[in-house]
């Protein structure tokens, strides 16, 4: 499970950018009447320039289904590419073309925009800005990567590194994104080599690239090297370790941007290949932090749209709960999981705790209280002082929350009191309140036990 090679669009100097959603739509309204009002016959190329930037408008800010968007824009970019002479306005006609590529990608026609890209960079050649037509070569090579031919990709994503103006904020951004797209391109050309060399070009972007200004750039570039990692293990056994060691720092920091709720595919695949990293450099606990990681894999993929990749995902999840259950056999996934916090440094305790109780209480109801009561469960199975250690970790969590995300972890706890032996509720009832009078402060305690008392707790 891999992720597509991708980049950000491009903005030509001088356009009008609109963030507000009714901004975007006035822009467009209007330059749909400013057309209408423009004749192609008396005025060609200023309809041709209006059309042009139309398009644009539709492809970079749909209003309505993206494919629908980009069709229209095709129709504008169409329109616009036949008034643009290219014996007489060549970079007007190439920009037009160029624009058209990006929409005739995007919509899956990669030899179409192959050819559109070819020719914008055939134009640019003798009559474009530098910038511009390393824009276009980016642009060609990531349709030749698509297309398998990773060499001529490489050889386009090199010659756009040569052409981008670093001294300007557009030319800057560029000169990573075809840094980033050519080493991609190297890892799948395949073999020591080229893999160490994307392994520079990573290296070369990662001071050049921002969290804040750029965050998915910033989770792709650390998810890239990451794959460049993995991939030179295999190519390299001697040398495995580290670099599955280096992966795992990759992906992990690549998940600081690639959030659940921000780029929830892009979550899942930096969470399967942190499992399938930490898998390969094997023993117990990393097979229980892959365990954990193709879990929240799986629960990230939508069901409905990444079929391959959940079936991908979970025919490794049953391998490494077979590996474990032959190692460390528990009583299921909730238990490997609470093992793992348990025995991870004090520091990494609530981290781990956070991102599983932060799944589970977004879930609907009945199954968010089931995951809670399964999770509360699992605490308990791991003996007083490791549910202490346990409760510790969520407590830590859940007191930075909203309160109504307290009060069904509550529930939940109370419910898996009731399911365990008078003797073993009762030492598991001083676990929690020694997790309670050693993680919450004064007002916090009596606001959880003034809870639990409503409801029939009695303090041990």
């Amino acid at each position: 499970m891999s992720d597509p090679q991708t980049t950000s669009g491009h903005a030509e100097p001088g356009e009008e950018t609109y963030t507000a959603e009714g901004n975007r739509e006035t822009a467009i309204r209007s330059l749909e009447a400013q057309l209408k009002a423009t004749s192609k016959a008396a005025q060609p190329f200023r309809h041709a320039t209006i059309a042009y930037r139309l398009g644009l408008a539709y492809a970079e800010y749909p209003t309505g289904p993206l494919e629908e968007s980009l069709r229209r824009a095709l129709a504008c970019y169409d329109t616009a590419a036949s008034l643009f002479d290219p014996r007489f306005d060549p970079v007007e006609h190439a920009r037009v073309v160029n624009a058209a590529g990006a929409a005739h990608r995007s919509l899956g026609n990669i030899d179409q925009a192959g050819e559109l890209f070819q020719r914008a960079v055939s134009l640019m050649e003798k009559h474009g800005r530098p910038d511009e037509r390393a824009a276009a070569l980016n642009n060609l090579g990531l349709t030749r990567a698509a297309q398998g031919r990773a060499a001529e990709a490489i050889e386009h994503f090199t010659s756009a590194i040569e052409l981008f103006d670093r001294t300007s904020p557009d030319g800057q951004r560029g000169w990573v994104a075809a840094l980033l797209n050519r080493g991609q391109a190297r890892v799948a050309a395949g073999g020591e080599a080229q893999v160490r060399a994307a392994l520079e070009d990573y290296n070369l972007a990662v001071p050049e690239v921002d969290a804040g200004e750029a965050a998915y750039h910033y989770g792709l570039l650390y998810f890239s090297i990451g794959v460049a990692d993995m991939a030179l293990a295999s190519l390299v056994p001697g040398e495995d370790r580290p670099l599955l060691e280096e992966a795992a720092d990759s992906f992990a920091e690549s998940l600081t941007v690639f959030t659940r709720t921000e780029f929830p595919f892009q979550h899942a695949l930096g969470k399967y290949n942190l499992g399938h990293a930490v898998e390969r450099l094997d023993g117990v606990t990393n097979l229980r932090l892959a365990l954990a990681c193709y879990e929240d894999a799986l629960a990230a993929l939508d069901t409905r749209l990444h079929t391959t990749q959940r079936e991908q995902a979970l025919v490794s999840l049953m391998r490494v709960e077979e590996r474990l259950a032959e190692w460390a056999p528990t009583p299921g996934r909730a238990h490997h999981f609470v093992s793992l916090v348990a025995e991870a440094v004090p520091e990494d305790r609530v981290p781990l705790m956070r991102e599983r109780l932060l799944r589970y209480l977004a879930l609907p109801e009945p199954t968010r209280h089931k995951a809670l009561l399964e999770l509360a469960l699992a605490e308990y199975w791991t003996g007083p002082e490791r549910a202490r250690v346990l409760i510790e970790a969520e407590l830590g969590v859940l007191v930075n929350l909203p309160n109504e995300f307290l009060h069904v972890s509550l529930e939940a706890r109370l419910a898996a009191l009731r399911l365990l032996s008078p003797e073993d509720a009762e030492v598991a009832d001083r676990a929690f309140d020694d997790a309670v009078g050693a993680q919450l402060g004064l007002p916090q305690r009596l606001f959880v036990r003034d809870f639990l008392y409503a409801r029939g707790w009695e303090r041990p």
